[in-house]
């Protein structure tokens, strides 16, 4: 269950994020108080579309649980939804990387480290979806 404030500051974000000048390379639903699915294309590879589904608990002071949906059926568990990027793990559907939970929760000393712990300042929305573009711009190497 989210809060007000969390609810209030991601929807300021998200309109944020819409409007970017680089937003026309990836596509936002918003689906929930603090869930959004992104469509995203590596520059190598723009007809491979992978959906991206973001949700946080708490917002921007908790990083986003970070899951690759199959858009066909909706699923989160489907190994082929992911792209093959270093720190994401299709067969465990989770990444392990210091912009999801899903990376804490595996590497609980990160939250403690300052080069690696979350930082809640600025729009959270639009700097892991720009994350996420740059790691399928400079690390993508096919669909899992």
């Amino acid at each position: 269950m989210s809060d007000d404030l969390s609810e209030l500051n991601f929807r300021q974000d998200l309109q944020e994020a819409l409007q970017a000048d680089d937003a026309t390379r990836w596509k936002i639903e918003p689906v929930g108080a603090l869930e959004i699915y992104v469509s995203l294309s590596p520059a190598s590879a723009p007809t491979e579309v992978f959906q991206a589904r973001l949700q946080w608990r708490v917002y921007p002071g908790e990083p986003p649980s970070l899951k690759f949906r199959d858009p066909a059926t909706g699923r989160l568990d489907v190994a082929s939804a992911w792209p093959v990027v270093p720190g994401f793990r299709p067969q465990s559907f989770d990444a392990c990387v210091n912009y999801c939970i899903e990376g804490f929760n595996l590497h609980p000393e990160w939250r403690n480290d300052p080069n690696l712990r979350w930082n809640s300042a600025g729009n959270r929305v639009l700097w892991v979806i720009r994350r996420l573009q740059d790691e399928l711009d400079n690390h993508y190497t096919k669909r899992f």
